[in-house]
């Protein structure tokens, strides 16, 4: 799984790294391997002026080409990543179960009418 993380509006650190790749890897971990990419984009909306303006955008891409979006803005940038990977791992698992569910209903399909 490739984890790439870019901010903007601030300084990258090395804990705010490492959050993000322990929260992904710990909420995608069942998943790794219908996943190709994650992209992960921190921003801060308006500077030092202060309130809910840490917003951390999730793009993960799927084996079977689905790209699967999330964001949460906070106040505080680790709650706003914290949630975003949870959801994440939600919106994973639902887009890959309606995958097979599709899947699963066009073979039916081809199963119903008799080949000539």
């Amino acid at each position: 799984m490739n984890i790439q993380v870019q901010v903007q509006g601030f300084e990258m650190t090395p804990a705010i790294d490492a959050h993000v790749r322990r929260q992904i890897d710990f909420n995608l971990a069942n998943f790794q391997s219908q996943v190709i990419s994650v992209d992960i984009y921190l921003r801060d909306i308006n500077g030092p002026k202060g309130g809910e303006d840490k917003k951390a955008l999730v793009c993960v891409r799927l084996a079977s080409r689905i790209m699967v979006k999330v964001e949460r803005t906070r106040q505080d940038l680790y709650v706003a990543i914290s949630l975003a990977a949870r959801q994440t791992k939600r919106a994973v698992k639902r887009s890959l179960s309606k995958h097979r569910y599709m899947e699963k209903l066009a073979l039916r399909e081809l199963r119903q009418f008799p080949q000539q």
